[in-house]
């Protein structure tokens, strides 16, 4: 639906327009269960291979601290549609003073972050 138009943002954040790309360990489970059904095994592991020989992407793992400001923030996200893996990224890019998301969820907006693309 987005492939194209995320493609052409790709190019933007391999020239390193934005900086390091961060992601984190969740969005990674997501990323590589969405592959494996849609696609095969053998192109998530590709997939991770890459994200894990990147240079130009960073992995944070949710440890317990952003774990309990994820859950604070999902616990009074009534009303909303956040997923829980969208709560640990937004607690994580709140700690680390991020404020552009590579994404087409409009929740990000919903926390005040700048959405791309």
């Amino acid at each position: 639906m987005n492939h194209s138009e995320a493609r052409r943002f790709l190019d933007k954040l391999a020239s390193g327009k934005y900086g390091v790309s961060v992601t984190t360990d969740y969005v990674l489970d997501e990323t590589l269960t969405l592959l494996r059904s849609r696609r095969s095994l053998d192109d998530a592991i590709a997939f991770i291979e890459k994200i894990r020989g990147s240079k130009s992407v960073k992995v944070f793992w949710i440890d317990e601290g952003v774990f309990e400001k994820a859950l604070n923030t999902f616990r009074d996200s009534s009303g909303r549609l956040w997923s829980f893996t969208d709560c640990t990224s937004f607690a994580l890019m709140k700690e680390l003073s991020v404020s552009d998301a590579f994404a087409f969820d409009i929740h990000f907006e919903e926390v005040g972050l700048n959405l791309h693309p």
